[in-house]
């Protein structure tokens, strides 16, 4: 059917695609006007599966989300390219080409067991295309061919990024933001930045790259082995920041694998707001041979006894050691005298209370 006959349908109640078995609206806008795209452009959408009933309505389980781009196109709750549906009437032939587009559509019928047995099978045998199997589709060329040969011929890319048990090409995705990270100034790319670096530079070589990735990479190989509980994408930044620092860190690679590890195993790792902050502060204390306290926050216990020890106002409020004005306990938070990151302790001995504000202000401590 066109998808104007589809339309109709929906909004007469004929088709019905707000059935239990379908989930809600997940498609946000810019999916929603990337289906009104592929209809104006004769880029074929998947097929629906509508369900006929014994009254003879169709339900629909499978296409929910492109049927309501549609609507909400038709209903002028949905701009394509800046415009409504209604502003296309006079200056353009995209309500005529949407209207007419034909849509595939497969109607089953049967008993509820094979309803449910059809939607179930539509929506777990299809498998999505990775990232990196969408950019090969896209922009595949020599660029794309020499991140292949790269991971197909290097141990120490394999070993930082390893392959899984199907390759389907994660590990090459991460490579190239990696590569867009060093190239773009210390910046990690959106999806969309991505695939157009990607095209810039689809019919080049990858050994430039290669020449200017290769010693960030082997920098993690040898400071950060197999063991350590780094995020990847944190091991990366590190190594762009401190490649100078190469020798030194070497020195203390078992150090820093063994606290770090440590570390992000602890509760106070979990409750961190600035967790690469603060594996970075203990990696710099590490090699400057000044070693931070491993537990990094002071818990709800070391408060209350802290403020225990305290003498209130009044008005039962407490004086912040930063700004010396008064809030009440639950306004309060422990903070570091000597900072965390040089090498202050978690203790009691090395506490104040600060407000928020305060806290906030002095950063990583």
């Amino acid at each position: 059917m066109t998808v104007k006959d589809l339309y109709e349908k929906v909004v007469n109640g004929f088709i019905i695609s707000d059935i239990e078995l379908q989930r809600a609206i997940v498609y946000d806008a810019d999916k929603q006007a990337l289906v009104i795209d592929s209809l104006y452009k004769g880029i074929p959408l998947p097929a629906f599966y509508l369900w006929e009933r014994e009254d003879g309505k169709l339900e629909v389980l499978d296409g929910k989300q492109r049927i309501e781009a549609i609507k909400k196109f038709k209903q002028g709750n949905l701009k394509y390219e800046g415009k409504t549906w209604k502003a296309y009437a006079y200056d353009s032939d995209l309500q005529e080409v949407v209207d007419n587009t034909e849509l595939t559509t497969i109607i089953c019928s049967g008993n509820e067991e094979k309803k449910r047995e059809i939607f179930k099978r539509i929506n777990t045998l299809g498998v999505p295309l990775s990232k990196f199997e969408v950019l090969n589709g896209l922009y595949h060329g020599e660029y794309i061919s020499g991140i292949n040969d790269y991971f197909a011929q290097d141990t120490n890319i394999r070993k930082v990024l390893p392959n899984t048990a199907i390759d389907r090409g994660d590990n090459k995705y991460r490579l190239l933001e990696f590569i867009y990270y060093v190239r773009k100034g210390g910046i990690f790319p959106k999806r969309s930045e991505l695939d157009d670096y990607v095209q810039e530079h689809k019919d080049e070589s990858f050994n430039e790259e290669v020449k200017k990735i290769k010693p960030y990479i082997s920098f993690i190989r040898d400071v950060f082995g197999d063991a350590s509980k780094i995020g990847n994408m944190l091991k990366f930044k590190l190594a762009v920041k401190y490649l100078k620092d190469r020798t030194i860190w070497l020195q203390h690679k078992d150090a820093i694998c063994k606290d770090c590890n440590a570390f992000i195993k602890s509760e106070g790792y979990k409750l961190s707001t600035s967790k690469e902050e603060d594996i970075e502060a203990m990696i710099l204390g590490i090699v400057g041979n000044l070693r931070v306290d491993p537990k990094r926050l002071f818990t709800s216990d070391d408060k209350a006894e802290l403020i225990s020890k305290l003498t209130p106002d009044a008005q039962g409020l407490y004086e912040c050691e930063e700004c010396h004005q008064h809030f009440a306990v639950e306004e309060l938070t422990v903070d570091h005298k000597t900072a965390w990151s040089k090498g202050g302790r978690t203790v009691l001995s090395n506490a104040r209370l600060t407000c928020r504000a305060c806290n906030s202000r002095k950063g990583n401590s």
